[in-house]
Order: C-alpha cells, then sequence, then structure tokens
C-alpha cells in the first residue's frame, strides 16, 4: 500500500514501486544477503515472483518500502509490515544489503517500521528470523523483541529448512 515517505536519521524509506522491481530482486537473490531468506535461490525463481511488483502499488494488504541513504540517495534494502486482522498484531521483514551490514542500518530500518505500524495502531509486533541468522537474531533483540516460539520454515525452490525464532514485542 502506498504511504508518505518514512524518514529516520539517515534513511528514506519510500513505498515500493514497480520501478523498485530491479533493486530489490538483486538483493534478494544474492546467494550471500538472501540466505536466510525464505525467497529462492536467482536460479530458482520463478516467473511469479520475478513480477512480484506488478500492482504493488495497488495491494493494500502489506506496506512494502524500499529504503534510501538520505545524503546520497543509495539503496540501503527493504522492509514491510503487514497488519494482521485485528490491526494490532503486525509482523514485519527486512533485508539490508551487504554493503551496509554492521552499520545500524537495520535497527534504524526496523524501528521506523515499528513506529509506522504503532501510529497505526500496532502494539504486538513479530518477526521470523532463521536461528542461524547470528547478526539478524541480535538486531531484533537489540530493539526489545523476545523469543515467542520456534518453528521452521523452507527456502523455496529448495530442500533447505531453516529452524527459525519468531520474535515478538509488545507495547502498550
Amino acid at each position: 500500500m502506498l504511504t508518505n515517505d518514512l524518514i529516520t536519521e539517515r534513511l528514506i524509506l519510500k513505498s515500493t514501486r514497480e520501478e523498485h522491481a530491479p533493486l530489490c530482486l538483486d538483493m534478494w537473490l544474492d546467494d550471500e544477503i538472501g540466505k536466510y531468506l525464505g525467497d529462492p535461490p536467482r536460479d530458482k525463481a520463478d516467473e511469479k515472483y520475478m513480477n512480484f511488483a506488478k500492482g504493488i502499488e495497488e495491494d493494500e494488504t502489506w506496506y512494502p518500502f524500499v529504503a534510501f541513504l538520505k545524503d546520497t540517495n543509495e539503496f540501503v534494502g527493504t522492509g514491510s509490515i503487514v497488519p494482521m486482522e485485528d490491526k494490532m498484531h503486525w509482523d514485519l521483514g527486512y533485508c539490508i544489503h551487504k554493503k551496509y551490514w554492521r552499520q545500524g542500518y537495520g535497527t534504524e530500518l526496523i524501528q521506523a517500521l515499528i513506529d509506522f505500524g504503532y501510529a497505526k495502531g500496532g502494539r504486538k509486533f513479530t518477526a521470523d528470523i532463521a536461528q542461524e541468522n547470528i547478526a539478524s537474531n541480535a538486531v531484533i533483540k537489540k530493539l526489545g523483541f523476545t523469543i515467542e516460539k520456534e518453528g521452521s520454515f523452507n527456502k523455496q525452490g529448495t530442500n533447505i529448512t531453516y529452524d527459525n525464532y519468531t520474535y515478538k514485542l509488545d507495547l502498550e
């Protein structure tokens, strides 16, 4: 769903548009960056996946964002937040380009998503993260999330299964 830009100290988060698809896909399908995502590897991505952004501006079920540096407009990553039926629970996801790992951009992006969801009535936020993804687990814990449950997910188009944590953050 299209919305106003979210502005943080160093980032501008813009609603994802069809023209952003190449940036997103190039990052998500990168073997290193996309390792712990549920997305398929590049050679297994089907036509539907490759065309994920068709009509994205009209999709009213979620808020996908692309993040850029305020100063240089360089692409940093993606984030999305999805309101559940009760509008109190929101699920989020994110991916930071490896060029920007370990510089605090993930924390900044996630906090912007939480603030956005909170302003729209969200009070419980969740995120699923592969247990092996040490850096992402550290970022989400830094923001006050705690483990709600454990599970697993399959990487699309592969036989790879990752154990994951579902993290939650309750705000009042």
